[in-house]
C-alpha cells in the first residue's frame, strides 16, 4: 500500500472531489510533485479500471486494456443525448414527407463534403449532388425505372449509396471483416492511389505512420495485417456489446477502428461513416447525418482527444475521447433542433404562399400538389427539384399524366428546368421568410 500524504492531490487522486474535477491520468500525474508519482500512477489506473462504474472492453493494446470510466459529467451527457433526441423525433415526425426527404439529400451531400474536406479530398458540391441523386434513383428511393447504364459512372456514387442505406432503419452492421473490406471499397472508390491501395489480403500488409505538424510521427497503425484482423474481430464485438450502452461501445469502436488504421489511406472517411451506422440505433437520422459536418468544425479537437488516448500515462483510458465525441453529437443536435424548428414554423408561410399561387394561376389540384413537394424541396435547400418520374410518383398518376401537370406549371412560369435527361425541374418563384 502506498504511504498517505496529506497533500490534496490525493484526495484528487482517490476522486473524492465533484465530477467536474475528474481529470485525465496524465494530468493528475503530472501534478504530482512527490517521488513516488509513478506508484501513485499505477495505482490510480488500476482502481480506475476495477471500478464497479467502468465499462471495460477487454481490448488489450499496447496502451493497456482500452475502457470507460463514468464520471458524473459523462452520465450527464449521455442523459442530455437522448433528451434531445426525443426533442429531434417530435419535431422530425411533425414534418411532411417530401421535406424530409430534401432534408436527407441534402444532408448527406453536406456530409460526404465534409468527411472529403477532412480527409484532403478535392469535390464539388455538385458532383456530390449528383452523386446522391444517382444513387438514390438506382437504388430505388424513387419511382425511377430506367436501366442502369453499366458504362456510366458517377463520382462518389457508391459511398452516397451507403449514406442512403442509413435511411434503413434496419441498417445492418458489418459483421465480417470481409464486410469491411467491401464497405472500404464502397467508401473510397477511385479516390486513392494505386500505391495506397490494401496490398495484404483484405487490408494493408505494411507499417503506416501518420505525420503531424513538424514532420512528427503523431500516431502509428497495427504493425501487421495478423495484428490488425485481431483488432478489427474486437471490433465488430464491441460494436455489438450488449454490456455497455451503445453510445458508449460506438465512440470506443471508432477509436479501436482508427488507432487500427486498417488501410493506408481512407481511414477517415471509413471511420465517420462506421461511427454513423453504429449510432443509427440510438439516433434519429437527421442526427446521424450531422455527424461529419460536426466532426470537421472540431477536428483540432478531435485530433487533441484522441492522442490524449495515445498517451501512455492514460493507461488505455477512453472516457475524455468519448466525451469530446458526445459534445459533437451535442453540437449537431443543438443546431439541428434550431434549424427544425425553424422550417416547422416555415411551413404554414409555404402552404399559405402556395394556396396563394395556386388562386392566382387557377392550378389544378394536381399542379397544386406538386407545386407545395417543389417549394418544400426548395426549402430544405434541396436545388435538384423533381423529375417527371417523382411526379407521377408523388400524384399517382401515369407518366403521361404527370407531364401535363408540369407543363401547366411551366405554363404560368412557376418551374425552371434544371435538367433535360432525366426532365428535372425545380420551383422557379421566391420563397416565403
Amino acid at each position: 500500500m502506498l504511504p498517505y500524504r496529506t497533500k490534496t492531490l490525493w484526495s484528487i487522486n482517490k476522486g473524492h472531489l465533484m465530477a467536474d474535477e475528474y481529470r485525465p491520468l496524465a494530468t493528475l500525474f503530472h501534478m504530482d510533485a512527490s517521488t513516488v508519482a509513478p506508484a501513485h500512477l499505477e495505482e490510480l489506473a488500476h482502481a480506475r479500471l476495477t471500478a464497479d462504474s467502468t465499462f471495460r472492453t477487454g481490448i488489450t493494446t499496447k496502451l493497456g486494456e482500452l475502457f470507460i470510466g463514468l464520471p458524473r459529467e459523462l452520465t450527464r451527457q449521455l442523459n442530455d443525448v437522448l433528451a434531445r433526441e426525443s426533442s429531434i423525433a417530435v419535431l422530425w415526425n411533425g414534418i411532411p414527407r417530401i421535406m424530409k426527404h430534401s432534408y436527407i439529400v441534402h444532408a448527406i451531400s453536406e456530409e460526404i463534403l465534409s468527411t472529403n474536406d477532412i480527409e484532403g479530398v478535392r469535390s464539388t458540391r455538385k458532383e456530390v449532388q449528383d452523386a446522391v441523386e444517382t444513387a438514390q434513383h438506382e437504388a430505388g428511393h424513387t419511382a425511377s425505372n430506367a436501366p442502369r447504364d453499366p458504362y456510366r459512372t458517377v463520382r462518389f456514387e457508391e459511398f452516397a449509396r451507403l449514406y442512403l442505406g442509413l435511411t434503413d432503419e434496419q441498417a445492418q452492421l458489418p459483421q465480417t471483416l470481409d464486410d469491411l473490406r467491401t464497405i472500404y471499397d464502397d467508401v473510397v472508390g477511385d479516390e486513392i492511389a494505386d500505391a495506397d491501395r490494401p496490398d495484404g489480403e483484405l487490408f494493408r500488409n505494411g507499417d503506416v505512420e501518420i505525420i503531424g505538424a513538424g514532420e512528427r510521427v503523431v500516431h502509428t497503425g497495427a504493425h501487421s495485417e495478423a495484428r490488425i484482423n485481431e483488432l478489427l474481430t474486437q471490433m465488430l464485438a464491441l460494436m455489438k456489446s450488449k454490456q455497455i450502452p451503445q453510445l458508449l461501445a460506438a465512440t470506443a469502436a471508432h477509436f479501436l477502428f482508427e488507432y487500427t488504421h486498417p488501410f493506408y489511406d481512407g481511414n477517415g472517411r471509413m471511420g465517420r461513416y462506421l461511427l454513423a451506422l453504429n449510432l443509427r440505433p440510438t439516433l434519429t437520422l437527421p442526427s446521424v447525418l450531422s455527424l461529419s459536418r460536426t466532426i470537421a468544425d472540431n477536428r483540432q479537437r478531435y485530433y487533441k482527444a484522441f492522442s490524449s488516448v495515445e498517451n501512455p500515462l492514460n493507461h488505455g483510458e477512453l472516457t475524455f475521447f468519448v466525451q469530446m465525441l458526445l459534445e459533437c453529437i451535442a453540437q449537431a443536435q443543438t443546431e439541428l433542433i434550431e434549424r427544425l424548428t425553424q422550417q416547422l414554423n416555415r411551413l404554414g408561410r409555404i402552404h399559405a404562399h402556395c394556396g396563394a399561387l395556386g388562386r392566382e394561376h387557377q392550378l389544378s389540384d394536381h399542379a397544386h400538389q406538386t407545386l407545395f413537394a417543389l417549394i418544400q424541396k426548395a426549402a430544405f435547400d434541396n436545388p435538384g427539384g423533381m423529375t417527371l418520374d417523382d411526379t407521377a410518383q408523388h400524384l399517382q398518376l401515369s407518366k403521361q399524366s404527370a407531364r401535363k401537370t408540369v407543363e401547366e406549371l411551366e405554363r404560368a412560369d412557376l418551374i425552371a428546368f434544371t435538367k433535360r435527361r432525366p426532365l428535372t425541374f425545380a420551383y422557379a418563384g421566391e420563397l416565403p421568410e
